[in-house]
Order: C-alpha cells, then structure tokens, then sequence
C-alpha cells in the first residue's frame, strides 16, 4: 500500500504449495450478515498468474469472480490490482461497512473479500498475509500481526472464514480502549481528512452501552472485541442541513455530485466495522448517538449468528449459499435484543422502548404481506423477488416476533427464563464450533421452554397468521388496540403552523418555519429533540398528561438548551396500533412485567425438570 496506482494497490498470493492440476480461484459473490449481491470480482484487475520459470500460466475467468487454473501444477503466483469499493457510481453495490477503501497514504480499509479470494477446497487453510503501508500509519484490528519492522507488518488468521470476520483499518493510530467484565474493548478511529482525536469520545459512548450488555448477559461472550470507526467527509451535506431552503433540490444535486450518503456498520465475531458520514459543525459530534444507537446490535450478533446458528450460516458457500430462514433470530431478535438492553441497562426509558421504539417497528412491521409469505419463506428466499423487498422487515416486524416471543416464553414457564436465557442456554451447548440443524431450530428452542411454543412457531413465524399482540401484551401488562378513538395533546409541531426539516440526525431536527400563530415560542434554527412529543406529553404509562396542565419542554437554540412552556390542550384523534402500560395489573402481570424488562430476575426453579416443557402454562390468560 506504499505503491498506489490509479487509486489502486496491488496483492500478491504465494501459490507453489498446491502443486495440483486443477485450481480455482473465487472472489466472494455474498458474504454472511450481509444479505445481498457484492461480486467483490469487479473490483479486480490485471490479474496474472507465472509459473516457476515467471512464465505466464492460462487461466479462464467464469463470471465475475471465478478464475479457473487447467494446468497449475507449476503455478508460482498469482498478481492482481483492487480498486476501493468506496469509490464509483451513485448507487453503490456494495455497502461502504463491508467494502475497501483507499485513501492514499492515509486510510486503507481491508474487508477480506474485496481484498483476498480463496481457493476452493482450501477455506479451512491457514492464512499469512504481509502487509507494506506508510510508515506513520497503524493497522487496527482483532487478528494477530507481527510488526516486523515500521510500515511492515505480517497478519494471520486461521482459516479464510475469520479472515472475512475481521476487518482491519490502516489510519494514524487514534485508539482507546477499557475493560467490561473480563473482555478488553478496543476503539479506533479514522477520518477521511480531519486528524482530531475521537477515541476517546467514543470510548465514553461506547463504554455504557457495554456495561448494559454485560449487565443483561452477566458475561461476554469474549476476551477481546474491537469497534473500528471510519467518518466519511460529508461537510456538502452539512451545509444543506444548516441551511434548509430550496432543501430538496439541494439534497439531489448532492446525490448526483457525491452519491447516496451510505451509513452504518457490519458485525463480526470480534468486532464490527462503522462507515458513517460527517456533515461536519456541530453535527460531528452527533455522530456518536449514531454510534451508540446501533453499537449493542453489531455486539449482541456475538450471540446470533456468530455463536448460535444453522449449518447454512456455519457452512457458508461464498458463491453458492444456501440462505436460512431463520433471520428472525439473526436480525430480529438481534434488533430486539439492542431495545430490551437500554431498558434493562437504564439508557432508555420503558415508554421510550415499548410506545416508541418497538410501536414504530410495529406499525412498520404491519406493512409485511404476512399471508402471502411466511416470514421463514421470505428469509431463505430473500436474494429473490419479490422477497428481497421485504428485507428491511427483519429489523423491523423481526424484532416485534423477537419481543412477542420473549413475553410468550415467560408466560408458558412462569417467569422462569427468558428468550436471552434460552439462548444463552443454547449458546453453551452449541457454539461456534457446533451448528444447529436448520429443519430442527424451533424445535431446539421448544424443548428449552415449553411444547406448547412449537405451536407459537408453527402459527406465527413459519405460518401466515396475524401477530397475536393483545394476547401476549396482556401476559406482562401492556394494553393493545389495533385502532382506537383517543384524546391526546395538540402536538407543539403539527399542531402549531410550524414546519420542521426532513432530515434528523442524532440530536433532532430543526425549526424550518414558524407561523404567525405559533403558541409556543419556537425560531427558526431551533432543534427539537427526538421524542419531544412522547417525552413531555405523556406520562410512564403512555397516558395523555392533564388538559391545561403547563408543561416544559426541552429545546437547544444556539447551541444552548433552553426551556420553552406549552399548555396541554386536547384534541380527538385516532391511534393505530395504539399501546399503554396498565396502570393496575394483577400479581403475575406485574411479575412478568418485571422480569420481561430486567427489573426481576427470572423466578429460581425448584425442580430443574420443570424447564424442559414438563408443567403446564398458566391458565388466566
């Protein structure tokens, strides 16, 4: 990486170890957690193969990723150019977190498969790569390297599945690092042109959301894990924030000049790697909320599918996989995990959780066209159409089935375990090394709980039946109406001629106009902060406050935080999906409430057999 040529660097393979007739050579078509078409082969060039002799050796290329070697008996090396995936059209194929990226003596960002291809038959042989880069850079990553001397340094893996699992990010060394538990967390951080130190501000955010994990978990399921964070410069952007006026015609010429502002991360074993644009001003530091909101989800993928997975995900055939149906435990229950935690951990609110976030992926996943397909059908057809559409819906109706599931295991074993439970359970008797059986996984989960949960399975996950929310709502206290005729609160935005901008970003969104008729106070600049309306409006249980009841409600102007007062005034409105706690419950709906949300533990089992599905459910519900 000290030879860049037309934004490019060039990889050499050692080869003269096979010495066999017939080699092929892949680049990966889809690599795990990521659910789509990469063809990391297009990114390939001038690929050339010598003999012993440094005579060229013919191969064919087959599609797009595939190099084909008829007589490589003699084959000595093979020599190749890669271009950063992070560079190119508009709409980008492959998602930036688990792309290359080459930013000349300053970033390179290795994802495996953009950089290395394997041989097939060969996936489980060990791997050795060295590495030239500029001197004053420093190479972040969870696998071992020996730095032989500065700007060299030889990285090694055990097979070519944790060589895709472990990204590794060239920049200036800005590194941090703390202790949850008994596993060593590293972050590193880079930028595409700012040199400001961010470690350590990351750290801060970072170091919360891991104790909350550690504290739902008890423990980690690893001695080492490693954010590794890249900010985009995205200061264009910013600009348009700031500045809102002919706001839409703004963000298109953006697109066209700088493409789609791709954001996010991707989870692996050890770590997970963040690709997420700066709009730079005072919206940098907002990033870090961006951070912290997905950070516990790339983490709990330790749990599934990392350590608890099908042969499908255990087995994965880089060019020719065969896809689980069970995303609902990969993504979903992943998504619902990274909820259930912040409430347990005391980072969000119960209101914020359950009429928030989860009523919004509700709503959402109300959309998913459940009787035409199973959500099973969808996940093992998801590279298809028409399934590919409904992909989304994983972090979305995925994590409602997810929260349905926990409630419907507390209430069928009274209280005794709960959906991380089992898991963890699982986790123990099967791990990275031992995959479940893909016809056999529900049935893995029922003998854990209870028989009857096949039954939940059957209806709800592999079936085409509605999500059954009243029903299980009920078993922990949460009252649901599908539509309902309600008085609530004028909203201080909707309600008030005023308009807000469409974009958010991590600390809200800001004042576009204000009308003559505004009744509270609002300027234009002002940034609203998400949750306003719910936060101040409404009480823990997601009733409305009092009518003429004068409230506070929290602003920024200026960059300082300033009160603003509203009088609560009501009006007739009608909700969907519309969710409150039950402000009186019975004994057992207050007990599960509790141990759903972590404020219980679960109920000690006197009889260890009674786990295992051989009492009964309770009966009131």
């Amino acid at each position: 990486m000290k030879n860049i040529q037309k934004d490019r660097f060039q990889v050499t393979l050692d080869c003269q170890t096979f010495a066999r007739d017939t080699l092929v050579y892949h680049f990966p078509w889809i690599i795990p957690g990521t659910y789509a078409e990469a063809n990391y082969g297009k990114f390939i060039h001038e690929f050339r193969a010598v003999d012993i002799d440094n005579q060229p050796v013919k191969f064919k290329k087959e599609g797009k990723n595939t190099f084909i070697f008829n007589d490589a008996v003699k084959l000595k090396s093979i020599s190749y150019w890669v271009s950063a995936t992070w560079e190119g059209p508009t709409l980008r194929t492959i998602w930036p977190m688990a792309g290359t990226g080459i930013i000349e003596g300053r970033i390179f960002a290795i994802n495996a498969g953009g950089v290395c291809g394997y041989f097939q038959g060969q996936e489980l042989a060990p791997v050795t790569m060295k590495y030239s880069y500029p001197e004053d850079l420093y190479a972040m990553t969870v696998l071992d390297q020996n730095l032989s001397e500065p700007g060299q340094t030889t990285i090694t893996s055990t097979d070519y599945h944790e060589l895709i699992d472990s990204p590794i990010l060239f920049a200036y060394p800005d590194t941090s690092s703390f202790m949850v538990r008994d596993t060593e967390v590293l972050v590193g951080f880079s930028h595409e042109n700012d040199d400001t130190r961010r470690a350590g501000e990351l750290t801060e955010v970072l170091q919360p959301s891991m104790d909350a994990i550690a504290r739902y978990l008890d423990s980690l399921p690893a001695s080492e894990y490693a954010y590794l964070i890249y900010y985009e410069d995205a200061t264009a952007l910013g600009k348009i924030i700031d500045n809102p006026r002919f706001l839409i015609p703004k963000v298109i010429w953006y697109v066209i000049r700088h493409g789609i502002p791709l954001g996010g991360a991707l989870e692996h074993n050890k770590s997970s790697f963040y690709y997420l644009p700066d709009p730079g001003g005072d919206h940098t530091g907002d990033i870090a909320k961006t951070v912290e909101s997905i950070a516990i989800h790339e983490f709990m993928h330790i749990m599934t599918p990392l350590n608890l997975r099908s042969q499908y995900i255990n087995e994965w055939d880089y060019n020719e996989p065969i896809l689980s149906k069970h995303l609902w435990l990969y993504e979903g229950v992943t998504e619902y995990m990274s909820e259930i935690i912040q409430v347990n951990g005391g980072l969000k609110s119960v209101k914020d959780f359950l009429m928030g976030s989860m009523r919004s992926k509700l709503k959402t996943g109300e959309r998913y066209p459940f009787a035409k397909m199973s959500f099973t059908e969808m996940s093992a057809n998801v590279l298809e159409k028409p399934y590919k559409k409904q992909y989304n819906q994983v972090y979305q109706r995925g994590a409602v089935m997810g929260m349905l599931l926990d409630i419907e295991i507390i209430r069928l074993i009274e209280g005794r375990k709960r959906l991380i439970d089992v898991m963890l359970e699982l986790v123990d008797e099967y791990g990275p090394s031992r995959a479940m059986n893909e016809e056999d996984v529900f049935d893995i989960f029922t003998a854990k709980v209870h028989p009857d949960l096949r039954e939940f399975f059957s209806r709800y996950f592999e079936g085409n039946e509605a999500l059954p929310y009243a029903e299980v709502f009920n078993a922990v206290g949460v009252a649901y109406e599908a539509e309902a005729e309600i008085q609530v609160p004028l909203h201080p935005i909707k309600d008030n001629k005023v308009k807000q901008s469409v974009i958010s970003l991590g600390s809200g969104t800001s004042i576009r106009k204000v009308g003559r008729k505004d009744r509270i106070g609002f300027k234009k600049g002002d940034i609203i902060p998400q949750g306003l309306y719910r936060n101040n409006y409404f009480d823990d249980f997601g009733n409305p406050l009092p009518e003429d009841m004068v409230i506070q409600i929290p602003i920024k102007r200026d960059g300082k935080d300033i009160m603003l007062k509203d009088k609560i005034q009501y009006k007739e409105d009608e909700s969907k999906h519309h969710i409150r706690i039950m402000e009186k419950m019975d004994a057992k709906q207050s007990q599960r409430f509790d141990i759903w949300l972590g404020f219980q533990d679960p109920v000690p089992t006197a009889n260890p057999a009674a786990t295992d599905g051989s009492s009964e459910p309770d009966g009131d519900d």
